[in-house]
């Protein structure tokens, strides 16, 4: 499974993986604030504002002024990581992201090492993720949630006497994103089953002081003031809807179905597909978004067939993988980026299925493909919204509706958001893909500018209501939404449609 490179490359190999993941992240360094980037950028402010209450600071992200603590269900690590440059350029605060991809690095690296026997092929499949370079190129929790899982553990299954240390490092991702719990049972068994479990009970260490510090805070744990936030989403129909969703994602985005390469793929291909035609049906898909959904799915589950009990390490992996679905099912929504707490242990569990280098090395180089043609249009959408948001801006200062980086770009420029079913009063900018709030039914208002956001990028597609992908979420906004499950597609509809009103008397 070892790699092949000429003789003049082999001194660089260990470094190979990361330096292919920092090239395909540079290009982005520019990408404006986009879809999840702003809430941790107000959430970085409230830090800067009061390191030990980060989440007292108010912000509109569902259509109504609220205190974060209840809205953004997050813990504070990735605000106080931000803080000291939230009024810096954007490329500042991108670049400060990527000491956790170096951390990453090394412990794809070791991880690779202690499961798979090899370090370098592991390293350069789980680096070539194209939710890991995605990841990258966001300013969220992701990358240093996924940073300390594979640190922490890798670390911990090769340390010596130092595993404490890396346990405890594992137990940092729950700093960043409440998944990292999941390290807790992960890293205990680990311990357990190395004869080191008392090494490994530092992996506890920050969950507490965190829940301490919550309660000295704010008076309450925000984990368990989450729990109900999240609970939204648990009908059977909707658990149902997430799994195809997590299952896709996986397939599409995470891991591309290497595990092909043995029979276990093929029959949780199958297995993928029938779960993918049970939501297609179940939303109605077809066309393309039924083909996305279906395709992503079969990928998804040969994937999680990769995942066995035979060993101790693939006993390890099944926990991890297995549970992180399990887990991804309490959410409040699907969306691809979650399986970053997870989705290395599917992944090294295709590389225990012994695949030919060859097929080890088109996977790594067919995900580094689809990795780069999503952040390109994943950073053309960034900039639609920020292009437009500036453009609207010259017409003076008003209120808007939507969310992302289009509220970003206009309260940059001193508008505000409008509160849910409030008058608008002035000039009103509406767009209408990031979630839009809705005005007062009984307002009158005249449209004086329509922008049609154009998709010109011949590649995929990171959020498409007509072609029924989503990468960031299993819902595409719309009267009534639009359910996908394939976190891309193809399609060339525009990114968004923007509109600018004033109220009827203002005429």
């Amino acid at each position: 499974m070892r790699l092949g490179y000429p003789l003049t490359v082999k001194p660089l190999r260990p470094l190979l993986p990361l330096l292919l993941a920092l090239g395909l992240v540079a290009p982005f360094v520019d990408k404006p604030p986009h879809i999840d980037d702003p809430n941790f950028l107000v959430l970085a402010r409230g830090a800067a504002l009061d390191p030990w209450r980060p989440h007292d600071i108010l912000i509109n992200w569902q259509g109504t002024t609220e205190r974060a603590f209840d809205v953004l269900s997050n813990p504070p690590g990735i605000a106080w990581w931000l803080a000291p440059w939230v009024d810096a350029p954007v490329v500042v605060q991108h670049l400060v992201m990527w000491p956790w991809l170096i951390l990453l690095a090394w412990g794809a690296a070791r991880l690779g090492e202690a499961l798979v026997g090899e370090a370098e092929g592991a390293a350069m499949l789980l680096l070539t993720s194209p939710i890991l370079l995605l990841a990258a190129q966001a300013l969220t929790p992701d990358l240093p949630l996924a940073a300390c899982a594979l640190a922490g553990l890798g670390g911990f299954l090769t340390a010596g006497r130092g595993a404490w240390a890396f346990a405890l490092l594992a137990g940092c991702a729950a700093l960043f994103r409440y998944s990292g719990i999941c390290l807790i049972p992960l890293v205990l068994f680990a311990g357990w089953q190395r004869g080191r479990l008392i090494s490994a009970l530092p992996v506890i260490l920050p969950t507490l002081g965190l829940a301490l510090h919550d309660q000295h805070a704010y008076g309450a744990w925000h984990l368990m003031a989450m729990t109900g936030f999240q609970s939204v989403s648990d009908t059977p129909r909707e658990l149902l809807r997430k799994g195809v969703a997590a299952v896709a994602t996986l397939g599409g985005a995470a891991l591309l179905p290497l595990a092909l390469a043995h029979r276990r793929g093929w029959i949780g291909a199958a297995l993928g597909l029938i779960l993918g035609g049970v939501g297609v049906t179940l939303s109605s898909q077809t066309g393309v978004a039924a083909a996305a959904t279906l395709l992503t799915c079969a990928a998804g589950g040969a994937g999680l067939a990769s995942l066995r009990l035979s060993t101790p390490a693939d006993r390890l992996l099944w926990c991890w993988g297995v549970g992180g679905l399990l887990f991804l099912l309490t959410l409040r929504f699907a969306a691809a980026r979650y399986w970053l707490a997870f989705w290395a242990g599917p992944a090294l569990a295709t590389l225990r299925l012994r695949p030919p280098r060859g097929a080890v090395a088109l996977a790594c180089g067919l995900q580094a493909i689809l990795a780069l043609g999503l952040s390109i249009d994943d950073r053309a959408m960034a900039r639609a919204w920020a292009d437009a948001g500036d453009r609207v801006a010259t017409l003076g200062v008003g209120q808007l509706s939507g969310h992302w980086g289009w509220q970003h770009t206009l309260e940059s420029h001193g508008w505000r958001s409008l509160e849910e079913d409030a008058r608008p009063e002035g000039l009103y900018a509406v767009a209408e893909a990031p979630w839009p709030q809705e005005p007062d039914p009984t307002a009158c208002l005249t449209p004086i500018l329509r922008l049609t956001l154009r998709d010109t990028f011949w590649g995929p597609r990171v959020h498409s209501a007509a072609g029924g992908g989503n990468l960031h979420a299993y819902l595409v906004a719309g009267k009534p939404p639009i359910e996908t499950y394939a976190p891309w597609t193809l399609h060339d509809e525009p990114y968004d449609v923007v509109t600018v009103y004033t109220p009827c008397e203002a005429r």
